[in-house]
């Protein structure tokens, strides 16, 4: 008689079991031992495992803790609803939170450069030349009366709903209150509207691969070999591939038209009044600018 053979699965389940009696243990011991540091109450891993419910999650665990860690391999992550530690790590002592290498390398084929992704200089481009669009007059200005005329159409359709005697499903209308958001972001941004609320089928096209794409970027977060997936260009990342495109594709186009009409010498107010026309003023050229990777000044606003 021998040793009984142990199935795959069964040892993939018992190193699993290890892991997470592990990771349990290293909440324990480090949660006793830093008293001046935020509670750690779980693990990365606890993410993977209520992801169809991870908004829920999080909102338990901040109803015991406004500020906590979750540890993750070779670093930790802070998550806060306390105002006090929001102003502390975006202002107070901004320059000691950065994004770093980890979320550059997940976000940059999405965001590029841009200011969602960056630190240090980069970051400081992109904030100077952003601040400009909600500032007080801006937004009095130009951003408040695109975010109005967006708003009147999404209360229009549901009106026209509620005339009918058409009842709505919130859950999923939810897609209205987005296409309204999308709709004056890019607005703002490009000074292109996307038309998305009113049924632009290039529009949509876009809204609908940016969406996915973010929802992929995210996934990047809970799968350790998601690094692999991108380079056999398989599942996920090769769905993100072809999302980066449909988007990256849209985003040249805006911006041609965009330099074609400052080319021409038309400095609309609504031109310069969005991310893309004051870049060409104050950075002219950047969005040309090669790069080894496709779109990475592209998607910078």
């Amino acid at each position: 008689t021998g040793m009984p053979e142990c199935s795959p699965a069964l040892l993939v389940a018992a190193g699993l079991a290890v892991l997470a009696i592990c990771s349990y243990l290293a909440t324990i011991v480090v949660g006793r031992g830093a008293a001046r540091y935020p509670p750690v109450v779980g693990t990365v891993f606890h993410q993977v495992y209520h992801l169809r419910r991870l908004h829920d999650y999080f909102t338990d665990l901040f109803r015991e803790h406004a500020t906590f860690r979750l540890l993750a391999p070779g670093r930790r992550q802070i998550y806060t609803s306390d105002t006090a530690v929001v102003e502390h790590i975006l202002r107070t002592n901004f320059a000691n939170y950065e994004k770093g290498a980890s979320n550059y390398d997940k976000m940059g084929d999405l965001f590029g450069d841009g200011i969602f992704a960056v630190d240090g200089d980069k970051w400081k481009q992109q904030r100077k030349i952003a601040s400009y669009d909600f500032s007080t007059r801006a937004l009095r200005d130009f951003s408040g009366g695109v975010f109005n005329r967006n708003a009147a159409k999404l209360a229009h359709i549901v009106s026209g709903n509620a005339a009918a005697k058409q009842p709505m499903d919130f859950q999923v209308n939810l897609a209205l209150l987005m296409k309204a958001t999308m709709d004056s972001i890019f607005t703002i941004a490009f000074g292109v509207d996307l038309g998305t609320l009113s049924g632009s089928d290039e529009g949509s096209r876009f809204a609908a691969a940016f969406d996915d794409a973010s929802e992929f970027i995210l996934l990047r977060y809970v799968d350790a070999f998601w690094k692999v997936s991108r380079f056999l260009n398989v599942g996920a990342e090769a769905a993100l591939r072809h999302r980066i495109k449909v988007v990256d594709e849209f985003v040249y186009k805006c911006i041609r038209a965009r330099a074609d009409e400052m080319s021409d010498g038309n400095k609309a107010h609504d031109t310069v009044c969005n991310l893309t026309g004051r870049r060409m003023i104050c950075c002219p050229g950047s969005y040309w600018q090669p790069t080894a990777t496709p779109g990475r000044w592209i998607t910078s606003t």
